[in-house]
């Protein structure tokens, strides 16, 4: 099996089509409705980037849209958690439906942006940048600043293609993780009824080496690394080549964690957008608002 999944990815890799459009916006949308805040969020694409092509992430059968996005229906199983959405852009599936962009932008629907910068970002040969990771009291897990978080983030489509096809020949385990989870909450599951239903004397034995095994999977990649960690810090141990944007240019691009530093840091300037504004600092983010009241 893992012979297959080698050559299986590494003729997938070859195979990566050349793209044709230059940009996409990706807007997860997991449900019909929108919050007043995610409104906001809208309005600032609309007022900003309304001219490049614009497609909203829906779960399949949800009756939603707005006009002028385009719809992508994907399983349901990518929404409801920060994990799912990680498993999803853990799948070469998933980035192949934007093969034909050069350069995609996620912009979930807590993120806002300031002006028409798209299109010179694309421009600077990054394949990955998003709103950096700085070590201050909004987030004391990070230990080195660097970028980024991908709620707010721009990747070249071919490069993360290709990053993905090689971390499934070089690591053919990471297939079996990234599609078996399914599996594992079944599992995680049946084991109590199991265990309730075979005699006491037999449980270990029948049952412990599956709890193991569930164990095991159950802390995968996808769950115990964000898949911004994974473009920040892994990516380019698969592809060497891999271009993230430095710490400076990732400020210059957006800010996230507390924004009146990044402003600081950044000379003083105003980011091309931002991530999580509602989350931190909402106060500073105010007076920058487009509001229709």
């Amino acid at each position: 099996m893992k012979h297959a999944i080698q050559n299986w990815a590494a003729g997938n890799e070859a195979a990566i089509p050349r793209s044709s459009r230059k940009i996409a916006i990706m807007v997860p949308l997991p449900r019909p409705d929108l919050k007043k805040d995610e409104e906001i969020s809208i309005r600032h694409l609309r007022a900003h980037l309304d001219h490049y092509d614009k497609f909203l992430l829906v779960p399949r059968g949800m009756k939603a849209g707005l006009p002028g996005f385009g719809r992508v229906e994907l399983d349901r199983k990518h929404f409801g958690s920060a994990v799912n959405h990680n498993r999803m852009l853990y799948l070469p599936s998933f980035w192949m439906k934007f093969a034909d962009y050069e350069h995609v932008l996620m912009y979930h629907l807590d993120s806002l942006v300031f002006s028409d910068q798209l299109t010179e970002w694309c421009d600077k040969g990054y394949d990955y940048i998003g709103a950096p990771f700085i070590r201050c009291g909004d987030s004391p897990w990070v230990r080195e600043d660097r970028v980024g978080n991908g709620g707010f983030a721009l990747y070249r489509v071919g490069s993360v293609l290709r990053v993905l096809w090689k971390r499934y020949r070089q690591r053919p385990s990471r297939f079996i993780e990234d599609h078996c989870w399914r599996w594992i909450e079944l599992q995680k599951r049946m084991l109590k009824p199991v265990r309730s239903a075979i005699p006491q004397w037999m449980r270990g034995a029948v049952t412990d080496p599956l709890r193991r095994t569930v164990k095991r999977l159950d802390h995968t990649e996808a769950v115990n690394l964000g898949n911004d960690g994974f473009w920040a810090d892994e990516a380019g141990g698969y592809l060497p080549e891999f271009k993230i944007a430095p710490l400076e240019e990732g400020l210059k691009f957006a800010f996230e964690v507390a924004p009146r530093v990044c402003f600081e840091r950044n000379g003083g300037r105003m980011p091309f957008g931002c991530h999580a504004w509602t989350r931190y600092d909402r106060s500073f983010w105010e007076k920058h608002l487009i509001n229709t009241d």
